[in-house]
């Protein structure tokens, strides 16, 4: 839709890069990326969390610089993030149902969000064979089984089209010197610091404990994803770049539903 709109635009003679038409679209989609990540994340009940995911996602987005551009580069990567957590709650939303129609559809859904996310495709391809593996037993009777499937199939394709093939022997050197320069990177991001401090904090209560665990229960999936993109970093499979915008990505969501719990405790403690 996006791509069609972007080619109509300029033969009705208007420039595409126009304040006009860039504003309002980058607005809406903005808006369209808060509430999707909001649905996801469970912050959607009061206008003071939606508030508070907009916030955090111009705060602590990777990408959030671009989704300012005054061009057709902040429609293109804010139109990029909304794919993401609108792929997450669909594969939330069919996790627990069975039904035999739209598996083609599902399948190159995931092929193609997989491939086009160089930054989150291998963290989440691995956090999706966790659980796939979690649920062996009845995961192909399960309607996310071509999501996950055609995620997979867009990592592959990852490497292989694009040159990425890790090196069988790799080199200690580099490896020691790639996960320095990647967690300098990370330490120069506030929402990387800010996610560990909190887990650090939530385990030094009780309370903090029971949340952790009850959290990890309900959101395995960015768990997980966090935790292989940490995984990554010494080996940057797609570039450092990438790698630090995937621990980042996931770190955010992180973060977001550490703070959900804390403020919906102050909030039951009044």
């Amino acid at each position: 839709m996006l791509c069609l709109l972007l080619k109509i635009v300029p033969s009705a003679g208007v420039q595409v890069w126009d304040p006009r038409i860039i504003v309002p679209l980058s607005a809406g989609m903005f808006t369209l990326l808060v509430w999707l990540v909001a649905r996801f994340i469970g912050t959607n009940r009061t206008a003071v969390e939606i508030i508070f995911t907009a916030a955090f996602i111009i705060l602590f987005n990777p990408s959030a610089a671009l989704f300012f551009s005054r061009d057709e580069e902040a429609l293109v990567e804010l139109s990029s993030q909304c794919i993401v957590p609108f792929f997450l709650s669909q594969y939330g939303r069919i996790g627990h149902k069975s039904f035999s129609r739209g598996y083609a559809l599902m399948l190159f859904m995931g092929i193609f969000c997989s491939f086009t996310h160089d930054a989150i495709t291998i963290p989440l391809c691995l956090a999706f064979l966790m659980l796939a593996w979690q649920r062996r037993s009845e995961f192909f009777r399960l309607a996310i089984w071509p999501m996950v499937c055609g995620w997979v199939i867009g990592t592959v394709m990852q490497f292989v089209t694009r040159n990425h093939i890790p090196n069988l022997y790799p080199d200690l050197q580099l490896l020691s010197s790639q996960t320095s320069h990647a967690l300098a990177l990370l330490w120069d991001t506030k929402v990387f610091v800010l996610a560990g401090a909190l887990t650090l904090w939530f385990t030094t209560a009780s309370w903090g404990r029971r949340s952790l665990l009850h959290l990890l229960k309900r959101q395995r999936l960015i768990a997980y994803s966090l935790f292989f993109a940490l995984c990554t970093v010494p080996f940057a499979p797609l570039g450092i770049e990438n790698t630090v915008t995937s621990v980042c990505f996931f770190a955010m969501l992180w973060a977001m539903l550490l703070i959900q719990q804390l403020l919906r405790r102050t909030i039951l403690n009044r």
